[in-house]
């Protein structure tokens, strides 16, 4: 528990002076510390590896669709930090229901997830069984993106941080480009930070998507060797 507790430390040191740029339908641009957004409300933090990235759509969707329950109920904010801004209004308007979407143009977040430095997926990244079962459920999920327009090898991840300086409740990496934070966790933790129940039918919703992705996920490692697919990636 100590050694958890001591990471979790460290990712909050590394992201709570984050500078972020409030940039889309704004007059001008302004910036900001990361800590101002979790300054009175617990907050989920996903960081996008691409904007028009199909998985990290899908994973948006998957998010919006408990929104009302984690905002309005729970109390938290949920916000996406992208570190371009090409395809950042399609992404925020089209996938992220008009969400809080900022810039990390510093790739503070995507440094913290590495503890201190990139995670870039390397070639054998599109080798992996995982990979391509991965794109075939983004497929049968019908939310679609562009595979070429920008630069979609540093991977992303999520925070789920504590109100105030409380620090870092949750946090998933993203290993397997095309890998989710699980949902049913998502929602579990942000239950026991805000001290909510879970109704029975969020609950349900949440299995029944974890299930699914689940199930797709287990017949692809069916096809690799051991735990291969599931390997760090290493940089270019």
């Amino acid at each position: 528990m100590a050694t958890a507790d001591k990471s979790a430390q460290k990712h909050y040191e590394a992201i709570k002076d984050v500078v972020l740029t409030d940039f889309l339908d704004v007059e001008a641009e302004t910036t900001f510390n990361a800590s101002e957004i979790w300054k009175e409300k617990p907050t989920i933090v996903v960081v996008i590896r691409r904007p028009g990235c199909p998985f990290c759509r899908e994973e948006a969707r998957i998010l919006d669709e408990h929104r009302d329950l984690i905002e309005k109920e729970m109390g938290f904010r949920m916000i996406t930090v992208v570190h371009e801004k090409l395809g950042a209004a399609t992404f925020k308007n089209d996938f992220w229901n008009g969400g809080e979407t900022y810039w990390d143009g510093r790739k503070g977040f995507y440094k913290a997830l590495g503890g201190g430095s990139l995670r870039w997926a390397s070639i054998d990244q599109l080798l992996r069984p995982s990979l391509w079962f991965n794109a075939l459920r983004n497929m049968r999920s019908g939310v679609r993106g562009n595979l070429l327009v920008g630069e979609g090898r540093i991977f992303g991840g999520l925070y789920i941080v504590r109100k105030g300086d409380e620090g870092i409740a949750y946090h998933f990496e993203e290993t397997v480009l095309g890998n989710l934070a699980p949902i049913s966790k998502i929602l579990e933790v942000c239950s026991e930070v805000s001290g909510v129940s879970l109704k029975e039918a969020a609950l349900l919703k949440a299995k029944r998507q974890q299930e699914e992705l689940d199930g797709k996920k287990a017949a692809a490692a069916a096809s690799c060797d051991g735990d291969v697919c599931a390997l760090p990636p290493s940089k270019l």
